[in-house]
C-alpha cells in the first residue's frame, strides 16, 4: 500500500512497527461474527494492515487501569478504502469493533486521509470484554493542505502525553476532535495548557452547531417542503449559523491570545 506517509507523521518508535502486515478480512468476519450486511460493508475495504502497537514493551508507556477500562496497548491499522467509495465512518465503525483493543485506524480513501480513533472500556454484560466506548474521527481530508499542517504535527509521538497508555490514547482522541473544526476555522485550534479544557468543549460545540446547520441546509433541499416551512427552517439556520460564529470567535480567541 502506498500513499500517506503515515510514520513521518506519527514518528512513532521502530520498536512500535508490524512491518504493514496484511490482515485478511476473513479474520475480521470470524473474529467478530460480522453479520452478513456487516460482511457487505467491509467490501469497502481494499486492504486492511497492522502498522503499529503501542504498548509498554516497545514505546515504554505504562498500561492503564481501573474499574471500567483495561489498557494493555494500542494497535495502529492502516486501512485502503475500495475504488470509488468515502464512506470512512461507516467503514471505521465496523472495522473498531473488530478489535478489543484501543484502535486508531489511518484511512487512505480517493487521495484523501481520515485518522480515527476508538476508546474502549471494560464490558458490563461480559467479563473480561471490552465494547467500544466512543469513536473521534476526523473524516476525509487532505493532509496536504496547509492548514492541517498543525493537527498533523500535533499527532507525533512526542508530542503527546505518555503518562499511561489511557493518556496518550485520549491525548489523540483529543487532537482528532479538534481537527474537526479546521473546515470552518481555516486553521488547528490550540492554546495554552490552562485553556485546552475550555478549547474542547468549544470545539465540542462548534461540532453539533455545525452538525445543525448542515441538517437544516438538508432538509430546505428536501421537495417535500413547504414555502411556509422553508421560510421558517431558513430564520432557525440564520440563528443557529451566528451562534456558530459566535462559537468560532471564542475559539479564535482563545488561540490568539
Amino acid at each position: 500500500m502506498s500513499g500517506v506517509d503515515w510514520n513521518r507523521i506519527l514518528r512513532l518508535p521502530d520498536a512500535a512497527l508490524a512491518g504493514c502486515r496484511r490482515i485478511p478480512k476473513t479474520v475480521l468476519v470470524k473474529q467478530a461474527m460480522l453479520t452478513k450486511t456487516e460482511q457487505k460493508r467491509l467490501d469497502k475495504v481494499a486492504r486492511l494492515e497492522h502498522f503499529a502497537t503501542v504498548q509498554k514493551s516497545t514505546t515504554r508507556i505504562p498500561p492503564y487501569e481501573d474499574d471500567g477500562r483495561n489498557v494493555q496497548s494500542i494497535v495502529f491499522l492502516r486501512c485502503e478504502m475500495a475504488a470509488g467509495t468515502m464512506a470512512v465512518a461507516e467503514v471505521a465503525e465496523l472495522v473498531h469493533k473488530c478489535f478489543p483493543n484501543p484502535t486508531v485506524l489511518l484511512i487512505e480513501a480517493g487521495g484523501c486521509a481520515c485518522v480515527s480513533v476508538a476508546l474502549t472500556r471494560k464490558s458490563q454484560a461480559e467479563q473480561g470484554a471490552t465494547v467500544v466506548d466512543r469513536i473521534e474521527s476526523t473524516g476525509a481530508f487532505d493532509p496536504s493542505r496547509p492548514e492541517y499542517a498543525n493537527f498533523l504535527g500535533a499527532l507525533a509521538f512526542e508530542r503527546l502525553s505518555q503518562g499511561d497508555l489511557w493518556e496518550y490514547l485520549l491525548d489523540m482522541a483529543r487532537a482528532v476532535a479538534l481537527s474537526r473544526a479546521i473546515g470552518g476555522l481555516g486553521f488547528y485550534p490550540s492554546c495554552p495548557a490552562q485553556e485546552r479544557e475550555k478549547l474542547i468543549v468549544l470545539a465540542s460545540r462548534y461540532d453539533e452547531l455545525g452538525a445543525s446547520v448542515k441538517r437544516m441546509k438538508e432538509r430546505r433541499r428536501s421537495k417535500d417542503i413547504t414555502l411556509n416551512e422553508s421560510a421558517k427552517l431558513r430564520m432557525e439556520m440564520k440563528e443557529e449559523e451566528r451562534r456558530l460564529r459566535a462559537v468560532a470567535d471564542e475559539i479564535k480567541e482563545i488561540c490568539n491570545g
